[in-house]
Order: C-alpha cells, then structure tokens, then sequence
C-alpha cells in the first residue's frame, strides 16, 4: 500500500428508510458535498463499495491550487482553496492543509508565453500570482545548477495531506450524525415516476429525494446502467514518496519534467508531470471521438496500451447489465500497480536540479485512476432527464483540489436551485448534445 491511509469507522446504524440526500460514493466529492449539505441542515447518507478515500482521493498529490486552472475553473478553484484553508478552524478537522504557495518553473519560452497569458486573464479575477524571473526560479527551485529561465508563483495556494484529510472529515461527520456506509455498494438507482427515489445498496435500499452520484472513476458506468451517456476515460497515474533530500521548505513546485511537494514528516511526493497511461476499453470507442481534442492537446502525456483490460471491461459491463452481477462489489479499491518506469524516470529528470537525487531514493510508489472529461472540465450537475439527480465527477485531476468548493456549490443547487458562483461551465448537458468542447491546454 502507498501511504497509511487514516481508518474510520462505518455507521454503526442499520440502512436509514429514508434520507432526503444519498451519497453514492466516499471520496474527496462525496464526503466534502456530505458536509456542506450536513451544514444546512439535511439528513444525508453517504455509501462507500470499499473504503472512505481508498482510491483517488488518497493518491493525489495534495495540491490545493489556483494556480494554471482553466479560466472555466478559476471561481471554483479560488473557493475550494479558501474552504481548505478555513477546514480546521470552521470543523477542528486537521486535514494538513499549508498554505506555501505552488510554484511552476520552465526551461522553455513557450511554457512562459502560455503562464504570462493565463496570468493576464487570473489576475482581474484576484488570484494573487506573479511571474518568477530565472533568478526568483533558480533561488527556490534548484538545488544546484541554474536550469530554470523563469516561472509562476501564488502565494495563497498550498497542500492538504490525502491520506488523512478526507477520513479525518468523514470522521467528523459521523459525530455530526451524517451516515457513512462503508462496504456498502450502490447497485443502482430507484426512480418512481419518472423522477430518483432512492437507491438499492447490497444491504437492501434507501429512499432519498436526492441522489449525488460522485463515484470518481466509476461514476461513467453506474450512470450507463441508467441510459444517461457519461464520457468519462480513464487515466493512470503513477507517484512516489522519497526520503533523504532536503527541500529548504520550498513551496510545491511543477517542473517540466517532475512534480514535487514536501510533506510534514520531511518526505517528499515526486511524480512525473502530466504523465500517464490511457488503457483501450470498451468506453474508448464509446466516448473516444469526444476526446479527440484533448487528446491533441496533450498527447505527448498520455500513453495508450490495449491489453486484456479492454476484454476485463466488455465482460464486467455484460455482467453488470445483463445478468445484475454488480462489478462494485467485486473490485471494492482500483489499486493499480505504479509504473516504476514512470517513476524512476522522474528522479533522473529532477535529478539536474537537486543533488543526490536518483531512482534509489524511492520509500514507496503507487499507482492512481484519475476520471477525464473531454474538455478536462469536471461536471458538477444536475441531469435534467432524471429529476432529483446529480453529478459531480470527471475532475480529471482536480477532484481533491476542487472537492470543497464543488461540495459548496451542490448543496446550493440541490436545496436553493442555483449556486453563489456560475455552474455553466460544469453542466452535464454540454458533454452530451453536439457542440464541441474546448479542452483545457493548462493542467
């Protein structure tokens, strides 16, 4: 396992009849929507196939960031950072969360091009960044050499600790009297007159006027099960803890090459930047002209391999839907094996800035399942075809660092019909009718 990720316990209370809001899912989405919904005074249950955070939410980096966000994004961003930062003074809840800033550094021109215009369209909306001369880049960022010709700073954007912050809130909400079910599967919807009622679990079903499906990257094929198409790829990652390499205290930075942030216990997390592994399945050809622009935009990123996953799939699918075997039940963590090329790759390029660094350093490496969207933008939603539905998934990379500020603005638009800040951006209906979507060229 890649980290000690923090335990709570389950509800020790059987199924509720009826709740007016069901969870489906224990990530960073369902937990952080669980409290903000909690904080206005609804009941909510929140079922769990596995463990609190066990997958994603626990194998990203940390990152809380502004920084480099689509402009799409950039409300969303802003307010998720200040909920992070607020977490433990508003809940007690130590989640982690440093406020260090984040730093990018480049040693090509166009990477600066594209950070001083994304910086030109940030700053009207009061993200407080700067550009980093080489000096300013070098002085932080390397330690040793000088290969860094500029880069990009805020200074109000930090890291939260994956591997506890989420069961640590989760824990909280179960002393407020929210219910957690973990091992507790959703096999699929219950809908009375054309409109969601509940959910049937493997532990028999819960009514609910509401139901959020935030099941990460298992939110596309729940929702098949119901005809609502939810383009969403899959994406592995890969990522590493080291030990013995001083940082200085620098802020978390992305480098062309290598990603980097120190943690409380004097380790660090590397990982490749932007990097992964699309696997061909079944939803590839499904989904796969939807992503045809963003594939573009980044395809120097993003490796694709066939192998037997795509069989794994086409037959989990037929069995999920055909024969009522539930593939939740089955696979309770994605706890694929890291890429230790991948890995390794990324202490030979991060060695020509830090001295000592090189693929001996790794403790410990895991791999991650991150949900794209086509335009890299998550859906945070109602779905209008099925009242009393909501989404919020496909954070493609962002989830644990939007996760508060999408759980704020669900509880707004599931009990006010409308949020503080525009939810346009994340609608589900733009991934589904026909006009084409703008990918997101930042990360």
């Amino acid at each position: 396992m890649h980290h000690c990720l923090l335990e709570i316990q389950t509800s020790a209370q059987p199924l509720p009849a009826e709740v007016d809001v069901a969870i489906v899912g224990g990530g960073a989405a369902g937990i952080a929507a669980a409290h903000a919904l909690s904080l206005r005074g609804v009941s909510v249950a929140v079922f769990e196939k596995g463990r609190v955070a066990a997958e994603q939410s626990s194998r990203n980096w940390g990152w809380c960031r502004t920084l480099g966000r689509d402009a799409r994004e950039l409300p969303l961003a802003r307010l998720s950072v200040d909920l992070w930062r607020n977490l433990q003074a508003t809940t007690g809840v130590d989640v982690g969360f440093r406020e260090t800033g984040v730093v990018f550094v480049t040693d090509q021109a166009g990477e600066m091009q594209t950070w001083q215009r994304w910086l030109d369209s940030a700053l009207p909306q009061g993200v407080p960044a700067r550009m980093l001369s080489a000096a300013e880049a070098n002085a932080t960022h390397a330690w040793q050499g000088r290969p860094w010709i500029g880069g990009i700073r805020t200074e109000t954007d930090g890291y939260a600790e994956p591997s506890r912050a989420i069961p640590a809130l989760a824990s909280h909400l179960l002393q407020r009297g929210v219910r957690i079910y973990q091992h507790c599967a959703v096999e699929e919807l219950l809908t009375e007159g054309g409109r969601v009622s509940g959910v049937r679990t493997e532990k028999g079903e819960v009514r609910a006027r509401q139901v959020l499906v935030a099941g990460g990257a298992w939110s596309s094929l729940f929702c098949r099960k119901h005809g609502i198409a939810l383009p969403i790829l899959r994406v592995h990652s890969s990522a590493s803890a080291a030990m013995g390499f001083d940082t200085g205290g620098a802020p978390p930075v992305r480098a062309p090459e290598f990603s980097m942030r120190p943690r409380d216990d004097g380790s660090v997390v590397m990982a490749k930047s932007g990097r992964g592994t699309m696997k061909l399945v079944p939803d590839t050809l499904r989904y796969g002209m939807k992503f045809k622009e963003l594939y573009r935009a980044r395809n120097a990123k993003v490796r694709v391999s066939f192998g037997r996953e795509f069989f794994a799939q086409a037959w989990s699918e037929f069995r999920y839907f055909h024969l009522g075997a539930s593939p939740f039940t089955r696979q309770r963590v994605l706890d694929p094996a890291p890429d230790m090329a991948l890995v390794h790759a990324a202490y030979r390029d991060a060695a020509r800035s830090i001295a000592g660094v090189s693929p001996a350093s790794v403790r410990s490496a895991w791999g991650g399942v991150i949900d794209n969207t086509p335009d890299g933008v998550p859906v945070i939603s109602p779905v209008a075809r099925l009242p009393g539905l909501f989404l919020s998934t496909g954070f493609s990379g962002h989830g644990f660092s939007s996760s508060m500020g999408a759980g704020h603005c669900l509880a707004e638009l599931m009990l006010d019909g409308r949020s503080s800040i525009d939810m346009t951006p994340f609608a589900y209906e733009r991934l589904v009718d026909r006009a084409a979507l703008k990918p997101s060229i930042l990360y």
